[in-house]
């Protein structure tokens, strides 16, 4: 289901199913232990699914609220326009921003240089 890297200083998570209501909870919880393990890195979870459901993007948003509480920025990767959408309008914005993206490269990027502009 998962499976991880460091790519250029970035944890790169990728979610290679579409998480459905039952492994929701494994799913967060093994993120979660990746994220912690990897501290401080910038975390970039791909949702490489072609149809992201409503359980995985209530999976990013749970990532992203546990990244927020660690203080480690989270950009989340699918190909679904809409789920990008969806993403961009339910993050929790009062605490860092959620980075959205449509190509694994551009987050991985983007995070590398906010994480070298805040070193």
């Amino acid at each position: 289901m998962l499976v991880h890297a460091v790519d250029r200083g970035v944890l790169v998570v990728t979610v290679r199913v579409d998480i459905d209501i039952s492994t929701r909870a494994y799913a967060v919880q093994a993120i979660a232990r990746l994220v912690r393990s990897h501290l401080p890195l910038p975390v970039v979870l791909v949702l490489a699914a072609p149809v992201v459901s409503a359980a995985t993007l209530s999976a990013a948003l749970r990532v992203h609220r546990l990244c927020s509480g660690l203080q480690v920025p989270l950009a989340v990767v699918t190909p679904s326009g809409a789920a990008r959408r969806i993403l961009r309008a339910s993050a929790d914005s009062t605490r860092f921003p959620l980075g959205v993206f449509a190509a694994t490269e551009s987050a991985v990027a983007a995070s590398v240089t906010a994480h070298d502009a805040s070193a």
